[in-house]
């Protein structure tokens, strides 16, 4: 049995920094088991070294702390995607190599996080689990619309109603892709030249190709 460890008390306005601690330690064990009922407040708390009364000043119960959790990792990849696209656009890509980018940010991730991505979308929630209004989830496909919608606003202004849409296409392709990448017994897993490839035929068979200019202009 793991032995809790001595933790010097926190002084006056470190309570963020016990926080983030409580989240680190949720966050590795959710990542390891990839399991929700794997995780208690009182295992936490012996990770981080504290009582397990302690974790209830931050977390409300355990299901806020595994949202908490997953809402964090959604953001740091969108924030990931919304940077490529930034640091793209101001080297003067085009909105292809944009999206690019973005697609390749994302792809980073997976594979230099895969422990961190698997939890984000195959994490195994407890059957009797309370419900919960909304999902984090929501981040990334906001991330994905936004992607599609510049791209559309500047490519293809008229169809720019099917951001949302074309979003969801694109990302769980590119999820489905990165799946079978990993788990496929075959000379494809582990090549990312291939993945790459890949992405590169997806790209331009859901990307609209620049609509041609009007006769006035």
């Amino acid at each position: 049995m793991k032995s809790q460890i001595k933790r010097v008390p926190n002084v006056r306005g470190e309570g963020e920094r016990l926080r983030q601690e409580i989240l680190g330690a949720a966050t590795r064990i959710l990542e390891e088991t990839g399991r929700e009922d794997a995780l208690s407040l009182r295992g936490v708390a012996r990770e981080v070294g504290i009582a397990a009364p302690s974790v209830y000043r931050h977390f409300k119960n355990k299901a806020d702390l595994v949202t908490t959790v997953l809402e964090v990792t959604y953001r740091a990849l969108a924030v990931a995607m919304s940077e490529a696209g930034e640091s793209a656009a101001a080297a003067g890509a085009d909105p292809w190599e944009r999206v690019r980018a973005i697609v390749t940010a994302y792809r980073r991730f997976a594979i230099d996080k895969p422990r961190r991505y698997r939890l984000m979308f195959s994490l195994e929630y407890e059957p009797d689990r309370p419900p919960t209004t909304g999902h984090p989830i929501a981040t990334m496909l906001q991330a994905w619309t936004d992607t599609t919608d510049a791209y559309l606003a500047e490519v293809a202004p008229s169809r720019r109603a099917e951001a949302q849409d074309l979003g969801v296409h694109l990302w769980t392709a590119l999820h489905g892709q990165l799946v079978l990448w990993h788990t496929l017994p075959s000379a494809v897993a582990g090549n990312e030249t291939i993945l790459i490839e890949m992405e590169e035929s997806l790209l331009r068979r859901l990307l609209p190709a620049p609509e041609a200019p009007s006769p006035a202009e």
